[in-house]
């Protein structure tokens, strides 16, 4: 990178565009007092990036910008341009790839143009190739270019002198910067800056952390008793596959046991049945016997009566013919003795009412209706006596009233034998249906012992079908019961570990479960349900949502706080890798320039000697704890003199010392361009064409513009700029290029 334009307008003097050509090794300035030839070097401070208005002689920004004149208007703004060719795409100091992510894609363009733009408020705009950059950005480019704001590139008189009054501290700044450490220095400033932003990032994330472990804690033990619960669930589903199966075909195999023997229902149907059949049986067997007894006793008690009508018969019949033969005996004396003669009409009527009444009296003796027979016989007894009456005397009327109680008794007699014929052959059919039922009792008493026989045997298979059907029911209450708990079970396995649960059938039972017994599958099946209830988390979604969110934070904070002190541990070795940079350029650049500081200090002072030492500095920090710091001390001796405190030098001697000091520094790492403003003003003309010699040994490394009224240094330039002031009140350059008049001349 070197300098090749300058280009100032509206800045202080200069109020029209002024450009100044610095492609020559060593450009001069010169003009009278008051011209504004110091406003060039304060034009080219401004550029690059002064802050401190009072350096360019200003307390306000507005102060730099051009106030009119007669002839001229003041101005509302003030513009530097310095134009960098940059086609050996060097950089005068550290590595260019290490670039800001701003500045890097200007620095493959051949030529840079540095602009900055003040206006009337203060403000001001950097520009980089017509692009808005900011200072930071112009302040490393210019470290790249080996370019700075410090004493050692622009150097003016009160500048010169001041780095020799300088505390060690603030010369060791200077020399850093003239050694183009000042990247570094801003490298370091900037990564110490990151690394505080990163610690202070850290603290703030790891207080995030801290704020969200407790609750992130919280959620965890949830997590895990939801994620124990799954578990239990995936174990619960497989206790449930075993357990069901088994089950299932249990309750089949009972199922189809109770239908093979029978349910309780079907068998209580048998018994009702058999019940009937008792019941018929015990009704046939008593009805039958009572029948028989009942049947017998009436059959025995009628013959009795018969007997007894017989009996009753057969004396009556005794009495009746032992008095029809006394009877006989007096209707025979009767007859001895008279005769009686009736009419024929009147004995036909009389035998019709007597055979009447003898028909009346057999009928009513038959069917046992005596009263009724001892009506008609007195109705037969009146006939007669009343018909002897009639038809004879005393003897007549005995005689018939013998005769007709004989024909009554004789009637009677026929009837009573009548009579006891028919209930002789009743008794005989008696007897015969008495032999008859006693022949049906002994066929019933037979059938009664089949019969009781047979109750006995339905009365003992009722016994054990009550038995079976106690045993039956037992079963189906059992199976009922296991049933009920099976589907309940089912219907609970769906509601906890869900609906699959209904595939048990597609699924094997684990092998672990295979020997294990039903009940100590229940009894697992209970524990792992209870320990599912107890890990039971409400709002379980939400709680997982809030988890996996929380988790994802901390997970965050936690990759972010590893990227940052990954980050913070790369900005310690970088700080490390930097300081040690720093401190071993410092000390090899220290080096450098103290040998060449002897070097100009034995030419500009023949016999006398000088050189920079590396001291350490002791400070007290903010919390009271000691500091080592480095600093820079000059240490010079005069030939043929005692005194070393150069604050005891005359001002020529301090003069060439802080030129000698600063063109070392300049000369280790030689900027693109230097400025000196009249830091040959104190040089007798002696001195000054020392100063002369060193100018031309410095210009072979850098460009110098050289503000001066000094003919030996004006001898040493290759162009000259005269700076006056025209009429209209502004700043203007006249030039003479001395190499063209020379070969001019030539």
């Amino acid at each position: 990178m070197r300098l090749s334009h300058i280009t100032i307008q509206g800045f202080k003097s200069f109020a029209k565009k002024t450009t100044l050509d610095v492609t020559h090794q060593l450009t001069g300035v010169v003009g009278p007092n008051g011209s504004g030839k110091s406003n060039i070097a304060e034009a080219i401070r401004f550029v690059l990036g002064e802050q401190s208005m009072k350096s360019m002689r200003g307390k306000i920004g507005a102060d730099i910008i051009f106030k009119g004149s007669e002839h001229l208007a003041s101005m509302s703004r003030a513009s530097v341009t310095m134009v960098i060719d940059n086609r050996d795409k060097t950089a005068h100091s550290g590595d260019m790839s290490h670039a800001s992510d701003t500045l890097a894609p200007f620095l493959v363009y051949d030529e840079l143009v540095l602009a900055r733009v003040i206006y009337s408020d203060g403000t001001s705009d950097y520009m980089l190739n017509d692009a808005k950059i900011r200072l930071k950005d112009v302040q490393e480019l210019l470290s790249f270019a080996g370019i700075g704001a410090s004493a050692h590139t622009i150097i003016n008189q009160g500048e010169a002198d001041r780095i020799l009054l300088a505390s060690p501290k603030d010369r060791k700044e200077a020399l850093e910067d003239a050694l183009g450490l000042r990247i570094y220095h801003m490298r370091l400033n900037e990564s110490k800056r990151k690394l505080d932003r990163v610690k202070a990032h850290v603290h703030e994330v790891e207080l995030l952390r801290k704020e969200i472990k407790p609750h992130l804690d919280h959620l965890k033990r949830q997590v895990d008793k939801i994620e124990s619960q799954e578990e239990e669930r995936k174990k619960l589903h497989m206790l449930l596959i075993a357990y069901l199966t088994r089950e299932e075909e249990e309750l089949m195999k009972l199922n189809e046991r109770i239908r093979e023997q029978g349910t309780s229902s079907s068998l209580l149907l048998i018994t009702d049945s058999i019940k009937k059949e008792l019941h018929m049986l015990r009704n046939a067997t008593h009805d039958s016997v009572s029948v028989s007894i009942h049947e017998k006793q009436t059959l025995q008690a009628e013959m009795r009566s018969l007997l007894e009508r017989r009996d009753q018969v057969s004396k009556t019949l005794g009495r009746m013919e032992a008095e029809k033969a006394y009877l006989e005996k007096e209707l025979g004396r009767e007859q001895e003795g008279t005769s009686i003669t009736i009419e024929q009409d009147e004995w036909q009527e009389t035998h019709v009412v007597l055979g009447h009444g003898f028909e009346n009296l057999t009928s009513a003796l038959r069917s046992g209706e005596h009263e009724k027979a001892q009506v008609h016989a007195r109705d037969l007894h009146t006939t007669t006596e009343t018909f002897f009456t009639k038809h004879g005397g005393k003897e007549t009327t005995r005689k018939e009233a013998i005769q007709r109680d004989l024909d009554v008794l004789s009637a009677s007699i026929l009837e009573h034998e009548g009579k006891e014929r028919d209930l002789s052959h009743e008794m005989v059919v008696l007897q015969e249906r008495i032999d008859a039922v006693d022949t049906t009792a002994q066929a019933t008493l037979q059938s009664k012992h089949e019969e009781e026989k047979k109750m006995m045997t339905l009365e003992s298979k009722l016994r054990e079908l009550d038995s079976t059907i106690a045993l039956r029911r037992q079963e189906e209450g059992e199976y009922a019961l296991r049933k009920s708990h099976f589907d309940a079970l089912v219907q609970e396995g769906v509601t906890i570990v869900g609906r699959e649960v209904l595939e048990y059938k597609s699924h094997e039972a684990d092998e672990r479960f295979k020997d294990t017994q039903s009940s100590d599958l229940m009894r697992a099946i209970e524990r792992s349900k209870l320990r599912i209830e107890e890990a039971g988390v409400p709002n379980r979604e939400e709680v997982m949502a809030e988890y996996r969110s929380t988790r994802e934070r901390d997970e965050y904070l936690t990759k972010e706080l590893a990227d940052i002190k990954e980050s913070e541990g790369k900005l310690l070795e970088l700080i490390d890798e930097l300081e040690t940079t720093l401190s071993e350029r410092f000390s090899t650049g220290v080096k450098e320039v103290s040998k060449v500081f002897s070097e100009f200090f034995g030419e500009v002072f023949i016999g006398g000697k000088g050189k920079l030492v590396l001291m350490d500095i002791a400070k007290i920090d903010d919390e009271g704890n000691q500091l080592i710091e480095q600093g820079i001390d000059i240490d010079v001796s005069l030939p043929n003199k005692k005194v070393k405190e150069i604050s005891m030098f005359s001002g020529g001697e301090r003069a060439l010392v802080s030129i000698a000091l600063l063109f070392a520094m300049s000369s280790i790492t030689p900027p693109p361009f230097m400025v000196l403003d009249e830091t040959d003003a104190p040089l007798d003309e002696s001195n000054a064409r020392k100063y002369g010699v060193m100018l031309r040994r410095l210009a072979e490394k850098s460009k110098l513009l050289v503000i001066t009224h000094n003919r030996e240094t004006m001898n040493h330039c290759d162009m000259l700029y005269g700076v006056t002031i025209g009429v209209d009140g502004s700043s203007k350059l006249l030039s003479i290029n001395f190499k063209e008049a020379e070969s001019y001349a030539q």
